[in-house]
């Protein structure tokens, strides 16, 4: 009562002295209603995001003034259609970041909060928030901050791909983030993520030397928060960062990891990134399989039966330049058991076809016998693995070859091998030799081989010769079923490149028809195929795949996404090839 009392009695008051002041001097009635206007309660302006700020002083009022600050944001980029350089989002920014980032930085404050608060600042993706950021990275405690580590992740992520991250205290706190963060103590996959992202997003200059730092830790698989921690976190993070700064300094570590047993699981994630660095990767992969550096050569005898020089090889020719194809040959020529024979082999498959490589190979499958297993490949026949690689060829020199092996091949090992050769030979098959083939599809095949070459033989009846006719019948519609439905496509692919002698029309012609195929497998042949039409390497092509991969990415389509892997493979080694 008595509150309200005073209400009552300060607005009279207010009302008849601002009359008598109005008619009696107009500049001393504004500043008398300026100063009532302040005593009086409900004068401020409520829908005003300054009103809000300043009350971010207040402790009683400062939850609230979060709050109420986040639905002026949420409002503005509604209205704005989430464009945060709309001019009302501009001016409501400027307004609201430096006071919230401010309270963020020296402000003790309630966990609700500052959760609610880094949130805020994160999703305004505005750079003046570093100060924040930087503290939510470097203050970062398992089990207490980790949304504000969220958050931030996020924020940066946006900021690195909009190209306003520039702060160098948000980087190196990142940084120092990562370094101590631990995977395996993570409440949140989605916290393990954000920070993976971000660090990638960020991807500075400054991370290249520390990425390297970070291969040299040992580590023990058999330990779940080692394997946790180290591999699936750190160390394949930090390869995937000198793969994407393409920092020619980590070549040496990235072999080195090749060559640690403990750290097979990174070898994939190893071969990707020395893809990204041939012309430094290519003499040390070279060194180690020569046994010419003294620190891989210690790393080598760690193998079973000399098995480090298939590990070897298969990294070297994924980047398939010149030099390390004559190596791979050499070490062919004189490998000593049919697991290191049949694994050099295999990698010539990542090489452009000539003389030297054909009778290579051929020579190789002829002195491993129909029943040796390769353990390296999980134990597969290691012919049936051989006459599938012998595809990647595109020789129809081969199908005769292969007709032969499918028609004599005897014992428990005929099955696997006669499926896997069967497969080459439609792929390789010209219309000349189509009965030949059609012949063993009916002695060895199964219902899926003969679909295969009926759908195959319906593209070349269609097509005969012309390169073109295979390149245009790729516009066609692919079926989701059965499972060979994309055999017509994989077919066309293949004919593709043995009629279009690789011609530069031909190979950019499959890269038009590129981004409207989404069949895995058409996909994939397409792919190999325009490798395969550039055997001297074609950095413009190159740029088209990483196009499409960056298309797909802004879409969204995790499945589209999952099937560029063999276009970002494929635009690497047509670099690598294309350089001196």
């Amino acid at each position: 009562m008595k509150t309200g009392r005073t209400t009552k009695l300060l607005a009279h008051l207010y009302s008849r002295t601002l009359t008598l002041a109005l008619a009696t001097a107009p500049v001393a009635g504004v500043m008398l209603a300026a100063t009532f206007a302040t005593l009086v309660p409900g004068c401020a302006d409520e829908n005003d995001p300054k009103t809000w700020v300043k009350r971010l002083d207040d402790p009683a009022q400062r939850a609230a003034a979060v709050k109420r600050l986040g639905a002026f944001f949420d409002d503005t980029m509604t209205k704005s259609n989430k464009n945060r350089d709309a001019p009302e989002m501009k001016a409501l920014l400027d307004d609201i970041v430096p006071a919230l980032t401010k309270t963020y930085v020296s402000v003790t404050l309630d966990e609700k909060t500052r959760k609610d608060l880094i949130k805020l600042l994160a999703d305004t993706r505005d750079p003046r928030t570093a100060p924040a950021l930087a503290k939510a990275f470097n203050e970062y405690e398992p089990g207490s901050s980790d949304e504000d580590v969220k958050f931030a992740a996020q924020s940066v992520i946006g900021q690195a791909t909009a190209g306003t991250l520039t702060d160098q205290s948000v980087i190196d706190a990142l940084w120092a983030c990562f370094s101590k963060f631990q995977a395996s103590k993570a409440k949140s996959i989605n916290l393990v993520t954000d920070l993976h992202d971000a660090v990638l997003a960020v991807k500075h200059p400054s991370y290249g030397p520390k990425a390297v730092e970070k291969l040299s830790a040992p580590v023990d698989p058999t330990v779940p928060a080692q394997s946790l921690d180290q591999i699936q976190f750190w160390q394949r993070t930090a390869i995937q960062i000198i793969g994407e700064l393409k920092y020619a300094q980590g070549a040496k570590a990235l072999v080195t990891v090749v060559l640690t047993p403990s750290k097979k699981d990174l070898r994939a994630t190893a071969n990707a990134a020395l893809m990204r660095i041939p012309v430094a990767a290519e003499p040390i992969l070279i060194a180690a399989l020569l046994g010419t550096d003294p620190d891989l050569a210690k790393l080598s005898k760690l193998f079973e039966d000399n098995s480090s020089i298939a590990v070897i090889a298969d990294s070297l020719s994924w980047l398939s330049r010149p030099a390390g194809k004559a190596a791979i040959l050499n070490a062919l020529a004189g490998a000593d058991n049919d697991q290191n024979r049949t694994v050099l082999a295999q990698s010539l498959g990542h090489y452009p076809a000539d003389a030297a490589v054909g009778k290579a190979f051929l020579d190789a499958y002829a002195k491993i016998p129909s029943n040796a297993s390769i353990k390296l490949l999980n134990g597969a026949n290691a012919h049936g693995v051989l006459t599938q690689v012998s595809a990647q060829f595109y020789s129809p020199s081969l199908v005769d070859w292969l007709v032969k092996e499918i028609v004599t091949a005897k014992g428990e090992e005929a099955d696997e091998m006669q499926l896997y050769a069967l497969d080459a030979a439609i792929k390789l098959m010209q219309p000349g030799q189509a009965s030949k083939v059609n012949e063993a599809v009916n002695k060895a095949g199964t219902p899926r081989e003969k679909e295969m070459f009926k759908l195959a033989s319906a593209v070349m009846d269609k097509c005969k010769e012309d390169a073109m006719c295979y390149v245009n019948f790729l516009g066609q519609p692919i079926p989701s079923s059965p499972p060979t439905a994309a055999e017509g496509a994989v077919k066309a692919a293949w004919m593709a490149v043995e009629y279009g002698n690789g011609k530069v029309e031909v190979r950019n012609a499959l890269i038009e028809k590129l981004p409207g195929i989404t069949q895995a497998g058409a996909k994939l042949a397409v792919t190999e195929a325009i490798d395969a039409l550039a055997p001297q390497g074609d950095a413009a092509a190159a740029e088209k795949l990483e196009k499409i991969v960056a298309a797909d990415k802004a879409k969204g389509d995790k499945n589209l996404i999952m099937g560029d892997d063999v276009l970002v493979k494929v635009a690497a080694r047509l670099r690598a090839r294309a350089l001196p």
